[in-house]
């Protein structure tokens, strides 16, 4: 259980994010000055908790890319098991 805890509260890079979210760099920047993304800057570099992408997935409407995103997450949480 803490393990599970501890991996929640790391925050990832700016491409660790992409990679999460499997969105490119655009998409990525995209969803943090819309306001949806909220990512923390730390010195000259971006950090985001795993809750925080989530999020963004959990409260994106279903259709076109963003469905797309929603369905891509979900999957890998069914085999990962780490979401």
């Amino acid at each position: 259980m803490l393990e599970h805890f501890a991996q929640e509260e790391t925050l990832l890079t700016f491409k660790e994010a992409m990679n999460f979210l499997r969105v490119s760099r655009s998409t990525l920047y995209r969803l943090m000055w819309s306001g949806q993304l909220h990512g923390h800057k730390v010195g000259s570099t971006w950090r985001f908790y795993k809750q925080d992408l989530r999020s963004v997935v959990a409260s994106t409407p279903l259709g076109g890319t963003a469905g797309r995103l929603t369905e891509r997450v979900a999957a890998l949480s069914s085999v990962r098991g780490d979401f």
